[in-house]
């Protein structure tokens, strides 16, 4: 109830700023001479069906956090070394390493910026356009995919391969120190404030027991690089260059979820094959 509470009252507001926001804006773009007689007529025609697409997001999303934290106490993080392994003998080393050595401390923060918060908008600004886009088939195959990226991966494959990531596992598998260098290589940039704090909330909830909205540790799947490459496939319906934009950005996506050591790279890889999967097969059964 913790989360449903959060996500009715924090997060749902939010989103429905931000939809208004953005039909706005397109109305204005679309028809400069008479804006609010086009958003009237976008709110008359799909207003209730994206109201009712609201409200099952944030049931849905309030129930996804909830079991994502108990994923532990079903089956315990077991799964890191043999990850670890597949991205080592995959990329010839540590991903990570490789990670840093392409991008300076410097660029932290602007990546961080890319990875949360501009994440994040994404995710909210694509659901609101599924919502109102006036094509069924789209906003049908959007939505079933999402649903499958979060209950199939987000939930099912990241029990069955439970694992923690790079960040924290030395704290779960200690006396290894396979990625030892890793923290104090994040902590050279002065923005690891913000991502250490992320790290050590997810870690206290875990340690403590106690269940709190985005609380929960999962690394094999990447839920971040599938809602992402998910994205990306809705938007080239939409436009070639939102598209190709979008196809960029879920490769920055992958690539801070490895620099940052939230995810093994192999945990997108599988994010990305299984959501262009999911998506393939609600599209056919949409024709």
């Amino acid at each position: 109830m913790r989360n449903l509470s959060a996500f009715a009252l924090q997060f749902l507001p939010a989103a429905l700023v931000l939809s208004a926001l953005g039909l706005l804006f397109a109305a204005i773009v679309q028809h400069p001479a008479a804006p609010l007689t086009q958003l009237s007529g976008v709110i008359k025609r799909r207003g209730r069906g994206a109201l009712g697409i609201a409200l099952v997001m944030c049931i849905g999303m309030a129930a996804f956090w909830t079991l994502k934290f108990h994923i532990p106490h079903v089956v315990p993080f077991y799964a890191d070394p043999a990850l670890a392994e597949i991205d080592r003998a995959l990329h010839f080393g540590d991903p990570w390493r490789w990670a840093h050595s392409i991008a300076p401390a410097a660029a932290m923060g602007p990546m961080l910026v890319v990875y949360f918060p501009l994440w994040l908008l994404e995710f909210f600004g694509c659901i609101a356009l599924a919502a109102f886009h006036p094509s069924d088939r789209l906003r049908f195959t959007y939505l079933l995919s999402f649903t499958a990226t979060y209950a199939g991966l987000g939930i099912v494959v990241a029990t069955l391969g439970a694992s923690v990531g790079p960040i924290f596992y030395d704290q779960f598998f200690p006396g290894e120190g396979r990625f030892a260098e890793l923290i104090p290589t994040l902590k050279q940039s002065p923005a690891s404030s913000y991502h250490f704090l992320v790290a050590d909330r997810l870690y206290a909830a875990y340690a403590s027991g106690a269940a709190d909205i985005f609380a929960g540790i999962s690394a094999m799947p990447s839920i971040h690089v599938a809602v992402a490459t998910l994205n990306a496939l809705f938007l080239m319906q939409i436009s070639r260059w939102l598209g190709f934009a979008a196809w960029a950005f879920t490769a920055l996506i992958l690539y801070g979820s490895v620099y940052f050591g939230w995810h093994y790279a192999v945990d997108g890889y599988v994010s990305i094959a299984a959501v262009i999967a999911f998506w393939k097969i609600f599209q056919a059964r949409m024709r």
